[in-house]
């Protein structure tokens, strides 16, 4: 029986004390397991497992729930989603995006999830904007620069998706406003990679790890207020394939790969950007993703 969950008043998970990670491949197989990391204690349970299994896929989500969307599954790319309700911790299909893709990333508010970016047959700038309310999707206005292996991180106005790879790995950023459905160029990261994680507060995005020839423990902040964005602190770990998710004191960046798949997180905080060893995922995987209903921006 799961006894180290954060429940809040109403029997389901408390907003704000919890990331969720998901799916992703283990070494062998795609997984559809998930695990929900508690920030208060640094430590992470199992949680109910997604409606499908699969890899490279993105997560955004708010309160209530959390939508894993995309990714490749029996060697294809695929448009599914899941649907985590967090109080339940239980998934159910969603509606499928507009496109299917993997190496995708997404960023949303209290409303919105925006799924960008990846690769079918070609590297994408497309985006596909999903309605938690309706669990439905629709084509959104491109991001300012085609690539997969991105991340995101945003705030309840705009989602940022940065670096990847597009040929060559980028430190590139497009700025994606979710009321216009417009994406603008943002200001560079600081470091080039692709298979980076990305989380933030209502103010800053970090985006951490990944690769560049290497595998990195490398983070650049970025500033919403001045889509400028500044090296941060390094991770924990080096590492890519990785996924992170935070509330508005930390992210937590999780998994990955650094040789084999990982259980490994490290915790970032974003007011001293500084990055110190959490406690371990509920298993080990690369090449996954997560969300967390942030307040301030995603709640």
């Amino acid at each position: 029986m799961i006894i180290s969950i954060p429940w809040g008043l109403s029997g389901g998970l408390k907003v704000g004390t919890f990331a969720l990670f998901g799916g992703g491949y283990n070494g062998s197989a795609t997984s559809s397991t998930t695990s929900v990391y508690t920030y208060a204690s640094n430590t992470a349970v199992a949680g109910g497992n997604l409606s499908y299994q699969t890899e490279l896929q993105a997560a955004a989500g708010n309160s209530t729930v959390g939508v894993f969307g995309g990714g490749y599954t029996s060697n294809s790319a695929v448009s599914t989603t899941s649907v985590y309700t967090y109080s339940s911790n239980t998934a159910v299909a969603g509606g499928n995006l507009s496109y299917a893709m993997y190496g995708l990333a997404a960023a949303g508010n209290s409303t919105v999830g925006v799924f960008g970016g990846g690769y079918t047959n070609t590297i994408a700038s497309t985006t596909s904007v999903y309605t938690y309310s309706s669990n439905t999707a629709v084509a959104g206005g491109n991001l300012s620069f085609s690539a997969l292996y991105l991340g995101a991180a945003g705030n309840s106005i705009v989602g940022v998706f940065g670096g990847g790879n597009n040929g060559s790995d980028v430190s590139t950023t497009s700025v994606y406003t979710y009321s216009s459905n417009t994406a603008v160029a943002g200001g560079n990261l600081s470091f080039s990679a692709l298979y980076l994680g990305a989380a933030g507060n209502s103010i800053v995005g970090v985006f951490g790890g990944g690769n560049n020839g290497s595998d990195v423990s490398t983070t650049s902040v970025y500033t919403y207020s001045s889509n400028t964005a500044v090296a941060g602190g390094n991770l924990s770990y080096a590492v890519y394939e990785l996924a992170a998710a935070g509330n508005s004191i930390v992210g937590v960046f999780g998994g990955g790969n650094n040789g084999s798949a990982l259980s490994t997180t490290s915790v970032y905080t974003y007011s001293s950007n500084t990055a110190a060893a959490g406690g371990n995922l509920s298993y080990s995987t690369q090449c996954l993703a997560a969300c967390s209903p942030n307040p301030g921006v995603n709640s």
